[in-house]
This record gives structure tokens, sequence and C-alpha cells, in this order.
């Protein structure tokens, strides 16, 4: 009879400290209930707004140096202006040595 009873003393025991671990889970639970979890974007949005604000910036940046450039190569010449002088004064001076060879002889 003895061991009837120690096992029922252990299974009151048992039972009155799983009744003790489910009064705290509820109160965790309330407590839980009560907290509102707020979700802000706040930051995340400003450093997109901010990585945006630079990508438009470098992107005006690279359109004006574009521009530029295109401008710089369409004004550009392939034969510099001293070579064409140099070859007109060369031709020049053949055309007129033929001649006074020419009206010469």
């Amino acid at each position: 009879m003895t061991k009837l009873e120690l096992l029922s003393e252990l299974l009151v025991e048992e039972l009155h400290s799983f009744k003790e671990e489910v009064d705290r889970l509820e109160i965790i639970e309330k407590s839980l209930k009560s907290t509102a979890i707020k979700a802000d974007s706040t930051q995340i949005e400003k450093l997109i707004e901010e990585h945006l604000r630079k990508l438009q910036l470098d992107q005006t940046a690279q359109q004006e140096n574009q521009e530029e450039i295109l401008k710089r190569i369409k004004h550009s010449r392939t034969i510099p202006n001293w070579l064409i002088i140099l070859a007109l004064l060369l031709f020049l001076s053949q055309a007129f040595i033929i001649v006074y060879l020419l009206l010469r002889y």
C-alpha cells in the first residue's frame, strides 16, 4: 500500500507543477497578445530614395559627359589644318613649276 500512496503523491506533485507551468504560460500568452509589433520601413525607404537620387545624378552626369564627347567627335577632324595647307602649297608650287617649265620651252 505504501507504493500506491507514494505513486499517488508523486502524481499529485506532478499535476501541481504542471498546473503552475500552465498558469505561467497563460500569463506569457496574455502579455504576448497585448504586445503590438509594428513594421517600420521608413529607414529602408529613405535608403532607397537616397540611392535612387544618387543613381539619377550619376545618370545625368554620364549623359552630359556623353554629349560632350559626341560634340568633340563631331567637331574633330582626321586631317589637321596645317597638313591640308601644306599639301595645298605643295600642289600649287608644283603646278607653277610645271606651267613655268611648259612656257619656257
